[in-house]
């Protein structure tokens, strides 16, 4: 009896212990057969340093403006479209004039159109002529019919003489001008008889008026009159007499208020042909 009641304790023992071992051997196949999930990849060098990764293009860098003077790198410019016709001139004169004004104007800051060849040799006109529309940001109103030589000293009396007078004693820029006559087949002075004018040969410019960007227009009649001009003490005055002198360093004739009773209300200026014995006349 005694040994019964020793043996039932040692059953459940044992029994228990089974129980236990059963179930440590479940949860190890459980544990077993659950997915490791994977490790996450390693962040590449460029993310990890807050950059973007290599793959993506960088834009190209915009190429730089050639300083100035260098027309070699340059963009090159527009095509211009010559009319085919050479009128009554030779057509190897009219090609080479064409090419010489290509040539004279590149790189110079004029809108400008090719025109037909005007008149004939020996006589009024010009093999290539060009109409300006504007010239060194300063606009021609209306628009002047002229020759390319023409046109480049224009250009360079324009911005390297009249605006920079203009801010100094003005003290605001040019933005226009007044065209009172370009080309017109015509002698001196309308005259009946004697010498062609320069205007004949589009090599010539009256100039009316100035126009600036926060002023009136000032006319040349206007800035060469009056009692304030006589003693120097008018701004407009100053001003037109200081742009009549520097014209003479870019055209061979510079005329205006005072010279004749021709060029009361105008500047008149000219590339007129030097020759022995034929100087500029400035006056």
């Amino acid at each position: 009896m005694v040994n019964e009641i020793h043996a039932q304790p040692n059953r459940a023992a044992g029994l228990f212990g089974l129980a236990l071992a059963f179930l440590a051997s479940c949860t190890s196949l459980a544990l077993a057969s659950a997915p490791i999930p994977r490790a996450k990849p390693a962040l590449p060098l460029e993310a990890s340093a807050g950059l973007e990764p290599t793959t993506i293009p960088l834009p190209r860098a915009k190429p730089a403006r050639p300083p100035a003077g260098d027309v070699g790198n340059a963009p090159p410019a527009p095509q211009r479209s010559w009319p085919k016709s050479a009128g009554a001139w030779p057509k190897a004169e009219v090609l080479a004039a064409r090419t010489a004004c290509e040539r004279m104007l590149k790189g110079l800051d004029i809108i400008w159109r090719p025109d037909q060849p005007i008149g004939e040799p020996g006589g009024c006109g010009t093999p290539a002529p060009i109409a300006i529309a504007e010239v060194a940001q300063i606009r021609i109103d209306p628009p002047a019919t002229v020759n390319c030589p023409f046109a480049a000293a224009l250009h360079d009396w324009l911005s390297q003489s009249v605006q920079p007078l203009a801010r100094k004693q003005m003290g605001a820029g040019v933005i226009g001008i007044r065209n009172a006559s370009s080309y017109a087949c015509r002698r001196r002075n309308n005259a009946s008889r004697g010498k062609l004018s320069e205007h004949a040969r589009a090599n010539a410019l009256d100039i009316a008026a100035f126009d600036f960007s926060r002023k009136a227009q000032i006319t040349v009649a206007g800035g060469a009159s009056g009692l304030l001009q006589k003693i120097g003490l008018s701004g407009k005055g100053n001003f037109m007499k200081a742009v009549r002198k520097s014209a003479c360093t870019y055209f061979n004739t510079v005329l205006g208020p005072g010279t004749d009773r021709y060029h009361g209300d105008h500047f008149h200026v000219d590339l007129m042909k030097l020759r022995p014995g034929r100087f500029k006349m400035c006056r």
